[in-house]
């Protein structure tokens, strides 16, 4: 919506690089409505990755994002979006859409997604307090197991037949990965990541902007940064959490998303349950794509 300002940003970013001897790596996220081939050039050269927001199937994709007139905006982006995917080539970039209670039935959102030509596909369940109308609830968690069974089978069919894709969430390295200090922070809001807004105001991470009390500091008063609710991010991991010390899946979630957790239930150490369940769901399945893509192939 404001292409000059990520030019400026970029540019800026560019000037520190030489300045400091160091690399900046950008990244962006786009709903695709405003992608000309001029930006997408632009995208190509300058970001590292790119994030695009398409939820699959378009009545699905219609009824959580509409235009501003209350119209489906699916007709609008979709060719943007495809166009953008096969211009940026094997560079990272992948399709990110949310599930929600209204479209239980996601793993036919991302084969749609597949069979529309998109290689890089992440679909994941959404996020709202409890009284929301589409927020995923404890009796929607068998059938979403189901359905992240039939992803399964159908994932490892396609892939077989030489129609593949990937799925983020079947992604698992069982034979490396990352290191374990990364395994227990996670993300590293508040300490190796933060949100600045407009404004100058730190957040921890952009999910937490507006929250007042969690206000870190702003970028033009150096000495406002405040270190003791750095120090609570940095002591928020999954050896310090009861829930997650204890789950066998600690080590591939870290402990979750702390937004999450403070939105579900009001604090940043007690999980957010149903997304532990469906992560643990997703993992299992993720782990039996791994072993049996790699039997078939020393056969």
């Amino acid at each position: 919506m404001n292409f000059g300002a990520v030019k400026s940003v970029v540019e800026y970013g560019r000037m520190l690089e030489k300045k400091h001897n160091k690399t900046i790596k950008f990244t962006i996220t786009t709903n695709g409505l405003g992608l000309t081939d001029e930006i997408i050039d632009y995208f190509n050269s300058e970001m590292e990755n790119v994030v695009l927001s398409l939820d699959g199937r378009p009545d699905v994709h219609d009824k959580m994002r509409p235009c501003a007139n209350g119209k489906g905006s699916y007709n609008l982006i979709a060719d943007n979006i495809l166009n953008f995917s096969r211009m940026r080539g094997d560079k990272s970039h992948y399709i990110r859409g949310t599930y929600t209670a209204y479209n239980l039935d996601f793993a036919r959102d991302v084969l749609y997604l597949a069979e529309a030509g998109f290689r890089q596909i992440s679909i994941e369940p959404v996020v709202a307090p409890a009284g929301t109308d589409y927020s995923i609830k404890d009796e929607h968690l068998p059938r979403l197991f189901e359905e992240y069974e039939y992803l399964m089978q159908e994932y490892l069919k396609r892939r077989k037949e030489g129609q593949e894709f990937n799925f983020f969430h079947f992604n698992v390295d069982l034979t490396g990965g990352p290191c374990l200090a990364k395994r227990l922070t996670g993300c590293g809001a508040g300490n190796e990541y933060v949100a600045v807004t407009p404004g100058g105001d730190i957040y921890p991470c952009h999910q937490f902007v507006g929250q007042i009390e969690f206000k870190m500091g702003n970028i033009y008063a150096p000495d406002s940064f405040n270190t003791d609710m750095q120090k609570v991010f940095a002591g928020n991991n999954v050896v310090t959490k009861p829930e997650c010390s204890a789950c066998w899946a600690k080590y591939y979630c870290s402990g979750g998303c702390a937004a999450n957790a403070y939105y579900d239930n009001g604090h940043i150490d007690k999980p957010y349950r149903i997304g532990c369940e469906l992560l643990k769901k997703r993992t299992e399945c993720a782990i039996a794509i791994f072993i049996k893509e790699r039997e078939e192939k020393h056969d």
